[in-house]
């Protein structure tokens, strides 16, 4: 969904999402092409360098450009590096799992966001459930940004492995939201600070800077 109103926003009129089912991953390079790319009507494919396709991928981007030619015209991406290394979805992942969010919006554009549902409020203080079809950042403290009404929330973030909510994050803002039952978008923004005694003197920094607002 979040991948679907990026592409809107850019001016997208159609998107189709391919269920990649065994008869999918089965496909010949001619059957792609002709079956699936034709079927689209496509004009013009636009595809990263080290795009594949068909049965064990076995089509690559020189294959697209001698067999589509008949058909549409093709664009290969050229690798895109950052410090001699390629920007991928791998790296990306790998920096969300590290909990390096601050290095992200380098590598992607913008900060790292996942979707997550407040289970409890109690003042300036939310518990939220991570919606799994993000990854989920390492435990931590985190500096995060929500987006509500029009209204922009800084606060922080800090994973407490408790009884009642088992792996709950829990937030803390300036002001009272009144957001229990609701889904919301979260944009994390600094590094994860793990030591248990680091954890302890960042998150009072960080309530100290959120209070300031």
């Amino acid at each position: 969904e979040q991948k679907a109103k990026l592409m809107q926003d850019l001016g997208v009129d159609t998107l189709i999402v391919v269920n990649f089912d065994s008869a999918f991953a089965h496909l010949s390079l001619s059957d792609f092409i002709k079956d699936y790319l034709c079927g689209f009507k496509c004009k013009h494919a636009v595809a990263g360098f080290d795009f594949r396709y068909g049965h064990n991928g076995e089509g690559n981007m020189e294959t697209l450009k001698i067999e589509g030619k008949r058909f549409f015209e093709v664009t290969e991406m050229k690798k895109f590096e950052i410090d001699h290394e390629k920007v991928s979805s791998t790296k990306l992942r790998n920096l969300i799992t590290e909990g390096r969010f601050a290095d992200i919006p380098s590598y992607l554009g913008s900060y790292f966001e996942s979707q997550g549902t407040i289970d409890s409020e109690d003042n300036h203080h939310v518990i939220v459930t991570l919606s799994e079809a993000f990854l989920t950042p390492p435990p931590g403290v985190y500096l995060i940004e929500i987006h509500t009404e029009g209204n922009v929330h800084e606060g922080i973030a800090h994973q407490i492995m408790d009884g009642s909510f088992q792996g709950s994050w829990h937030l803390h803002f300036n002001d009272s939201l009144h957001l229990k039952g609701k889904k919301i978008h979260i944009k994390w923004k600094s590094e994860s600070i793990k030591k248990s005694k680091q954890m302890k003197d960042r998150r009072a920094k960080s309530i100290a800077k959120v209070q300031a607002f």
